[in-house]
């Protein structure tokens, strides 16, 4: 059963199919039947093909290596279900059964790019982009859907002059994705005299960003919009982040302002919502 089998002048895929035949006919060993297929199944010509089934069966790997044995690429469907890109054996690319793709390099994109998807790359899960607000066209959900624009009439705010000073904004997004972190970011805009009192942020109920600012310390500021004070702090980031896992994340801006909206004010731009797997 060791022996090997040559066919010579092999130049035509009909050729080349008759030998395969042969090596299961004579049912050559795993190692023979690849020295076969190497060694004697060249052509000049090449190979077409309406299809190709590799299938090792059992628990092992099903594979085509591409090239030589140093520089070789093989495609592999693993027994877990798992498919992978190997460059000398070792992993660049896999895709989970459950949908999941594991990217070991670095990753270029010369056009659009959708990911449905979670993202681990170099080990590292990704953050996913599971929601995002910019106001333009409203503000569906949230407890007071007012918006306005200041400084630039192309760019919408949630709140703003004559809307938002004392007390809070709220939104509860739904069926976010399977995660154990969540991440937010947006920027927060003080708007006119504001006199050292407090704007916030908070997650579910819970405090997670403050900051203040007082216009009485600022001499040189521009007017943006509403009343002749400046908005010389308008806009701030926030980025915070925390573990969760719940489906449903409620988020909440406000402030500790006490004087009319006119005099004093706030907004919200640029909502985002992330979450990640560990």
């Amino acid at each position: 059963m060791g022996k090997h089998v040559t066919i010579p002048n092999m130049h035509s895929c009909a050729v080349c199919v008759v030998s395969l035949l042969v090596c299961a006919t004579f049912a050559l060993p795993e190692e023979d039947i690849t020295n076969f297929i190497q060694t004697e199944m060249t052509t000049s010509s090449g190979v077409n093909v309406s299809s190709i089934a590799i299938n090792a069966g059992g628990q092992r790997e099903s594979k085509l290596t591409l090239g030589d044995a140093d520089e070789a690429f093989t495609l592999v469907m693993q027994p877990d279900g798992s498919f992978a890109v190997r460059h000398r054996n070792t992993p660049t690319f896999v895709i989970d059964p459950a949908g999941p793709v594991s990217v070991a390099g670095t990753l270029r994109s010369k056009g659009a790019m959708r990911i449905d998807g979670t993202i681990n790359f170099m080990g590292v899960q990704q953050w996913f982009l599971a929601a995002i607000e910019n106001f333009n066209e409203g503000a569906t959900g949230w407890t007071n859907s007012s918006t306005t624009t200041c400084g630039n009439t192309e760019k919408k705010i949630l709140g703003g002059c004559g809307k938002f000073a004392g007390g809070e904004v709220s939104k509860t997004f739904f069926n976010l994705p399977a995660h154990d972190w969540v991440r937010v970011t947006a920027n927060f805009h003080f708007i006119d005299k504001w006199g050292g009192e407090t704007a916030y942020a908070k997650l579910q109920d819970s405090f997670v960003w403050t900051d203040t600012f007082d216009q009485v310390s600022t001499k040189v500021g521009i007017d943006l919009c509403c009343s002749p004070a400046p908005e010389s702090k308008f806009s701030t980031p926030i980025d915070v982040s925390l573990p969760h896992s719940d489906g449903s994340l409620k988020l909440t801006f406000g402030s500790t302002l006490t004087l009319s909206p006119m005099e004093q004010s706030w907004g919200v731009s640029d909502v985002q919502v992330y979450v990640r797997k560990v």
